[in-house]
């Protein structure tokens, strides 16, 4: 069986990572009046606070002194990481 390749050819926030976000249910915990952790992934402006302070990238690779995130649920894959890292180092623009 040969993995299939991950392609992060073309990351965009209105789709990858928003549908990154959906898939793994970050938004029925951080959303609302009272989010979990205190913040909210519901939004570009939401999202890209937890890119600047580090935390969105470091609690979903698991990186030590972080929240592992998806709490109780199963680890990002390497792909969608990968993705997200790459709008990231991007710049994490709003497109």
């Amino acid at each position: 069986l040969n993995p299939v390749p991950c392609d992060n050819t073309s990351v965009t926030f209105s789709t990858t990572i928003t549908g990154i976000l959906a898939k793994h249910d970050c938004t029925v915990c951080h959303s609302g009046p009272a989010p979990s952790g205190g913040f909210v992934l519901v939004g570009y402006n939401n999202v890209k606070a937890k890119v600047l302070d580090n935390r969105l990238l470091g609690a979903i690779s698991h990186a030590s002194g972080f929240s592992p995130m998806p709490q109780g649920g199963t680890k990002l894959t390497d792909c969608e990481i990968s993705k997200v890292k790459k709008w990231i180092d991007a710049g994490a623009p709003e497109n």
